[in-house]
């Protein structure tokens, strides 16, 4: 038994001898393959035309004066509002009514006066002219005369009074009716119905905002005011609106907020998308300057930010080299290049977040 044993335990160790050297065989790491060159599109820059554009953020607004406080003309209280925010009126357009209880007892006040004085004038007259006939006789004195001359005169004088204080009443009892002077959009509504209003400009009923004309205003720093000019053209688009925005620089500010250190640059409009909201939000371009033959690569070369300095990769030999630039003017596709880079130089145009220095690359036709 133990013979048999031993005999198998020589039998087994070849084995296993001869397994361990196939696994170790296995293992055993043979050298790194190179790594595969990366397909890399890479084109020359281009020279041509680009636009440089300043984008400010801002809101429609009306210009200097363009907005009107409507008030009732009349003291009393609210008895009807006709207009709502929002709402567009046109000039004349009534926006609310006030009680015209009191001015139409004045009306009837001022009808009756004027019925005293035509009375009195008639009397006056009559009183003139029989004076004037007994003076004729010799019956009565010059001074007389004189008194009733005097009296006539104050009677007609009374009769003028009297007619411009009615005309003045019916005028009063038209103002009852609060009207618009301002074709614009109902930007507030101040009082409402049962609220009190003196007759002045202190209790205004309605805010208006001129529709005929409206604004772009947007905050730019001081730097970006030095590249702006009145007259300039503009364009954009408001949020949520596909109709695009025209206009030109009409003014700069001629202060700085000292707290933001932003002027309010303000763009007059030529068109505007119609029934558009003052206030709404949106972006437009100001046109500062048009470079010609500008030394141009595509916008998708870029990687990194522009304010802090943009990087390229150069195409060479096979290999990539990553290189900061100078940029300038931009646009959605392209990029204008001011320093650190060649026109005679290859620029790769895609894959370039992934491709590092030295990285072997192959250039796709």
């Amino acid at each position: 038994m133990d013979r048999r044993r031993a005999r198998h335990g020589c039998e087994v160790r070849p084995l296993c001898v001869a397994f361990a050297a196939i696994l170790c065989a296995c293992h055993r790491e043979g050298p790194e393959p190179s790594p595969a060159a990366v397909a890399v599109k890479c084109v020359h820059p281009e020279r041509g035309e680009i636009d440089e554009k300043l984008s400010v953020r801002g809101r429609l607004v009306p210009p200097p004066g363009g907005t009107l406080l409507v008030a009732s003309q009349v003291a009393g209280r609210v008895v009807q509002l006709l207009a709502h925010e929002g709402q567009r009126l046109e000039a004349g357009k009534v926006v609310a009514v006030v009680d015209d209880t009191t001015v139409r007892d004045t009306v009837r006040q001022a009808e009756a006066a004027v019925s005293q004085s035509k009375a009195a004038v008639t009397n006056a007259d009559a009183i003139l002219e029989r004076t004037r006939a007994l003076l004729d006789r010799g019956i009565a004195a010059r001074q007389e005369l004189e008194d009733a001359q005097a009296r006539a005169d104050s009677a007609h004088a009374g009769e003028v009074a009297a007619r411009a204080a009615a005309d003045l009443a019916k005028r009063t009892l038209g103002r009852v009716q609060v009207r618009s002077t301002l074709s614009g959009v109902v930007t507030r509504v101040l009082r409402g119905p049962g609220a009190i209003v003196d007759g002045t400009a202190a209790t205004p009923v309605v805010e208006l905002a001129s529709s005929s004309t409206l604004e772009f205003v947007g905050a730019v720093t001081q730097f970006d005011l030095t590249r702006v000019h009145p007259g300039q053209a503009a364009s954009g688009t408001l949020e949520g609106a596909a109709e695009p925005l025209v206009g030109t620089v009409r003014v700069l500010p001629s202060a700085i907020d000292a707290s933001t250190g932003l002027g309010a640059l303000r763009i007059a409009l030529e068109h505007y998308p119609a029934a558009t909201p003052v206030g709404s939000y949106g972006e437009m371009q100001v046109l500062v300057e048009q470079h010609q033959g500008a030394l141009l690569v595509p916008a998708a070369a870029l990687r990194g930010a522009m304010v802090d300095g943009p990087e390229i990769v150069i195409c060479k030999n096979g290999t990539a080299h990553v290189r900061s630039i100078q940029a300038g003017a931009y646009d959605e596709k392209r990029v204008q290049v001011l320093g650190g880079l060649d026109a005679s130089e290859f620029i790769a145009v895609d894959h370039v977040l992934g491709l590092d220095d030295d990285t072997q690359i192959r250039q796709l036709p």
